[in-house]
């Protein structure tokens, strides 16, 4: 059984902050915190995409740690403690599913989502005046994509098939083709495919960035095989055989 529960964590990072704690702890501020915030997200999702459930463990502590780390900061300086956060999240989670916590009937995952965004409407104070206002523009630049174009679509400004958005692509490679190479126009146009391809995939139930992570993770994974089989200098060999090298690691997983 673990030995540590929550409170140690939360003792753990008020010592560290304290006059006797750790130097470098003490310097930190919310925006110092943010680069490692993002960073320990990304490994908790390489964690969950290698199916190592311990490894999944050690790293949604690390993501666990920056909340801890934010509330201590926000504690400090008598804007919120971890306190707020959990009571925040619990009201909000207990709002939103009426058909579990209350008497509605929802018996679907999409009345469920309908519902879920017609609460979240209704809590804000400010109503937005755009159906973007609410997209993050500190988001990935895919995954920011792919939620603009869900939430255009919730207004009616979508296809209603993906037949339209293959059409788009061809479009869109089209004008990218009839732009001189390294132009500010063919960057405008080849970010116009990528869009278009974030779209299709939204259109199909994909995520667009997990999609392209797993495809990064396969092309790593393909091309090291090469390098092996290079001796580690595929520097040395020609194109042609280094695509042989491809095919055998390709064929092998």
């Amino acid at each position: 059984m673990p030995s540590n529960a929550f409170a140690d964590l939360l003792n753990i990072m008020q010592k560290l902050r304290s006059p006797e704690g750790c130097p470098w702890d003490k310097e930190q501020n919310f925006n110092s915190l943010l680069p490692y915030l993002l960073e320990e997200s990304y490994e908790y999702i390489d964690a969950v995409q290698s199916g190592n459930a311990k490894l999944m463990a050690e790293e949604l502590g690390d993501l666990l740690l920056q909340v801890v780390f934010h509330a201590q900061i926000a504690k400090e300086e008598g804007k919120f403690a971890i306190e707020d956060v959990i009571d925040e999240i619990c009201q909000k989670m207990i709002r939103r599913h009426p058909h579990v916590f209350g008497n509605e009937n929802l018996a679907t995952s999409k009345e469920v989502l309908a519902k879920w965004e017609e609460i979240k409407v209704a809590e804000k104070e400010e109503k937005p005046k755009s159906a973007m206002d609410k997209v993050p523009r500190s988001m990935v630049a895919l995954t920011r994509a792919q939620e603009l174009s869900r939430r255009a679509a919730k207004v009616g400004f979508d296809w209603d098939n993906s037949k339209p958005v293959l059409e788009k692509i061809r479009e869109e490679i089209g004008e990218f083709e009839a732009e001189k190479d390294g132009s500010p126009e063919a960057e405008e146009e080849f970010g116009d495919i990528l869009f278009a391809l974030v779209n299709l995939a939204r259109h199909k139930g994909i995520s667009a960035e997990t999609a392209l992570a797993r495809a990064n993770a396969k092309f790593e994974k393909r091309f090291r095989q090469v390098e092996i089989m290079a001796g580690g200098k595929p520097q040395d060999f020609t194109l042609n055989q280094l695509d042989e090298f491809w095919n055998l690691a390709k064929k092998s997983g």
